[in-house]
């Protein structure tokens, strides 16, 4: 498959965009690499697909996350989205079929990217020309500015120090009057799921846990007012508008 015309515009200059196997390209150096969650992709989406590991540990529903997607993809009609930290799809893949939005979702894990396009394969039989699976590092963001006029971002914050470094990153990509959906884990007065998020701080999987109130303050200092925030048990769910008015890069 070429890469599409609206993808390859988005790459910034010094990336380039190579063919890593049928249907999945990358802007990383061609080298060996290997990602911390290429040894976890299957048992991942074993365990955190299910309802009954969501609803344990987090007070959260599988459910809502497809719902929370497909709130994202219907905020816009044609222009690109970007899924930064795309995983295997897990919540999203159906919700990308049921569109006609382009989708570029990246992701730094290859066997991540790998499932992706096998659940889209199972689904629908076949990989749409206009989702674009792409490995890339979100810490060093490969993408034009203004290019994307919607970015869903779930459950990438909790593995990241630089949060707040993300999240004006993301905003830079907006389109002015573009939207961000975003999910992350937070510490949510529930006494398995903090104690969870603290073992997993502790294990290295993921960053010191942050609250509600402090993930709410980071969007804020980037969006502003527009930022809409709430929980569901350890899950937060915000969204936001970037402004109107863009500066020039």
């Amino acid at each position: 498959m070429d890469v599409p015309d609206n993808c390859r515009a988005a790459i910034a200059e010094g990336y380039a965009i190579r063919s890593v196997e049928e249907g999945i390209y990358s802007v990383l150096p061609d080298r060996p690499y290997t990602h911390l969650y290429d040894g976890r992709a299957a048992i991942y989406d074993r365990v955190v697909g299910t309802r009954l590991y969501n609803r344990v540990m987090w007070g959260a529903s599988p459910p809502d996350y497809v719902a929370f997607a497909r709130q994202a993809v219907a905020s816009d009609q044609t222009g690109m989205l970007l899924d930064a930290g795309c995983g295997s799809l897990l919540f999203t893949a159906q919700v990308y079929l049921d569109c006609q939005r382009p989708i570029l979702a990246c992701d730094q894990s290859l066997n991540m990217l790998r499932r992706a396009r096998s659940r889209l394969m199972k689904l629908a039989g076949y990989v749409p020309g206009r989702i674009f699976l792409l490995q890339a590092d979100l810490g060093s963001m490969p993408f034009r500015p203004g290019s994307f006029h919607t970015v869903l971002c779930m459950n990438v914050l909790h593995h990241l120090a630089d949060a707040e470094g993300l999240i004006a990153g993301l905003k830079k990509l907006l389109v002015g009057g573009g939207h961000l959906y975003l999910t992350s884990l937070v510490k949510g007065n529930r006494l398995i799921g903090d104690h969870y998020l603290e073992a997993l701080y502790r294990r290295g999987d993921f960053v010191r846990p942050r609250t509600g109130v402090e993930l709410g303050d980071m969007l804020s200092g980037s969006f502003g007012p527009s930022v809409r925030y709430w929980m569901q048990g350890n899950m937060g769910y915000a969204t936001a508008v970037s402004s109107m008015q863009r500066r020039a890069a």
